[in-house]
């Protein structure tokens, strides 16, 4: 009987290779409050002695991931090349300490993709979806409906958007802004609480668009209509202008899908009850579940911000995870979107995270490729 080779089998589950595309889709008309037209993708495959991958990315609603790239091909992926998965922990920590000058932003989007891929890589090795791999909290998740209201529309179109999502089963869903007259938005928001009823959720988003003196004006107006959160009223930078609003009469505010790493929802444990971390963008799958024990220790909740085909898993795991956000932006890179019905959603039960990529659809808008390893 031939005796095991202890190198070979430490070598098992290396990556050999990684590979970076950057993909630059345009989205036609706007989406959400943020108007993007166009999404940047930095999407990032890892394969493994044994022939097993796992795909991760990040994003940016416009230009900057020729930045993130570059990045990516000169530190992360080398850097991820030869180790295994059960190495990558502290390799995480590495990757933070060796941009640390750098500040977030682009060194933590890049740290973001390779964490998304590496985690779900672990996740196809084990033959586990990957929110089973987290450790699952629960089997199915709520759903409030995001995509189906924006600032160009009147204020018909916005109540059928949101009766839309009613008749689709939803139990809530979330309106924009900050764009039109402080009064008009109120009146708008007021036209789909009367369409709905009291017992249809209301989330309301300013995408950081009102100063202070704005949002304490259209804050206890919104919590008379029942608003469930007021998300990012003003720019999340402005910590003192947060608390401020917290201390009057006001939903419970949201933040979250700018602040980029764990350290920076310590500044809103005392005002904002809702935390919206992206994780592309925050520092990945290992940085999400860091958040997640950081407001269970605060009485926080989690509802992470859009990308509901990789998110569910989160939602799924998480401690103190609420609501999942359903917003079509991947959308037109997907085999399969996420199923969801009467409100409610369950993550895919393939290994990893499940994440079908159109690989035509991909390769179409790819303006460039890397790869390193062998």
């Amino acid at each position: 009987m031939s005796t095991p080779n202890p190198a070979a089998t430490a070598d098992r589950g290396r990556v050999t290779h990684a590979e970076l595309r950057l993909v630059d889709l345009p989205l036609g008309a706007a989406r959400g409050g943020s108007g993007a037209t166009r999404l940047q993708l930095a999407v990032v495959t890892l394969t493994d002695t044994d022939g097993a991958t796992g795909t991760g990315y990040t994003y940016s609603l416009g230009p900057g991931m020729a930045a993130v790239g570059a990045l990516l091909e000169e530190l992360h992926l080398p850097a991820v090349v030869g180790t295994r998965p059960d190495e990558w922990d502290r390799n995480w920590y590495r990757m933070r300490d060796a941009t640390h000058r750098l500040g977030t932003g682009v060194p933590l989007l890049a740290t973001s993709a390779v964490d998304i891929a590496m985690w779900d890589l672990r996740a196809v090795r084990a033959g586990l979806p990957l929110f089973r791999l987290l450790g699952a909290q629960r089997e199915q998740v709520p759903v409030y409906g995001s995509g189906r209201a924006t600032h160009v529309m009147s204020t018909e179109e916005l109540v059928e958007g949101s009766r839309s999502y009613v008749r689709d089963g939803f139990p809530a869903v979330k309106l924009r802004v900050g764009v039109r007259t402080p009064a008009d938005d109120v009146a708008r928001v007021a036209a789909v609480r009367e369409a709905v009823g009291d017992e249809i959720g209301i989330m309301v988003d300013a995408n950081e668009r009102l100063d202070l003196a704005t949002a304490r004006w259209m804050a206890p107006r919104l919590a008379d209509l029942g608003i469930s959160w007021f998300e990012e009223p003003v720019p999340s930078r402005y910590i003192e202008a947060h608390r401020v609003l917290a201390g009057g009469q006001a939903p419970p505010l949201a933040v979250g899908e700018h602040i980029l790493g764990l350290a920076g929802f310590t500044d809103f444990t005392d005002s904002a009850p809702v935390w919206m971390p992206d994780v592309p963008l925050t520092g990945g799958v290992s940085e999400f579940r860091r958040i997640d024990a950081l407001a269970e220790a605060h009485g926080a909740s989690v509802t992470p911000h859009f990308l509901p085909e990789l998110h569910v898993h989160l939602v799924a795991a998480g401690t103190v995870t609420t609501w999942l956000e359903h917003f079509p932006l991947l959308d037109d890179l997907l085999v399969e979107t996420l199923t969801i019905t009467d409100g409610v959603a369950a993550p895919p039960d393939r290994p990893g995270h499940g994440l079908l990529w159109d690989e035509d659809r991909v390769a179409a808008h790819t303006v460039r490729t890397a790869r390193i390893g062998t």
